[in-house]
């Protein structure tokens, strides 16, 4: 009798500290937020040159991981040759977050083959609850020659 007892309270014990995580991660329903230092929004870049990005993450709970995706922000609507060997340049990267607040500092180099243009720059946060966030700016890419 003892053995079941025992028994039952460890079953009851595991549903009951199962569901109060459970609980507790549901009650999270608050996106993180994401602030984009830099670069500033609109400005323009070189082809050849270093982009600095710099992002800042809060959440009220607790941060999981970001992402951050720069892509050629045409409507993919213009059908045009692209100049000389030129190519859309594009660049993603994902890592890891913690506590309820952290940041990131990446360094990159823009190809010098870039095609020049309107690019998106996204960073996205994901906190611990799984509530997603993302911040998006635009860039201008232009060759050294302008």
């Amino acid at each position: 009798m003892k053995k079941i007892a025992l028994l039952s309270f460890a079953v009851i014990s595991t549903f009951t500290s199962c569901s109060d995580d459970d609980n507790n991660t549901s009650l999270d329903t608050e996106k993180p937020i994401i602030v984009i230092n830099s670069p500033s929004a609109n400005q323009v870049l070189h082809t050849g040159e270093e982009i600095h990005i710099e992002a800042t993450f809060t959440d009220n709970v607790a941060l999981a991981s970001y992402k951050v995706d720069i892509h050629f922000g045409g409507d993919g609507h213009e059908h045009k040759a692209l100049q000389h060997d030129h190519a859309e340049w594009r660049y993603q990267t994902t890592g890891d977050l913690s506590g309820e607040s952290d940041e990131i500092h990446l360094h990159l180099n823009i190809p010098e083959n870039a095609e020049e243009g309107t690019y998106h720059l996204g960073v996205y946060a994901i906190d611990r609850a799984g509530n997603e966030n993302v911040s998006w700016i635009t860039l201008d890419l232009q060759s050294h020659d302008h």
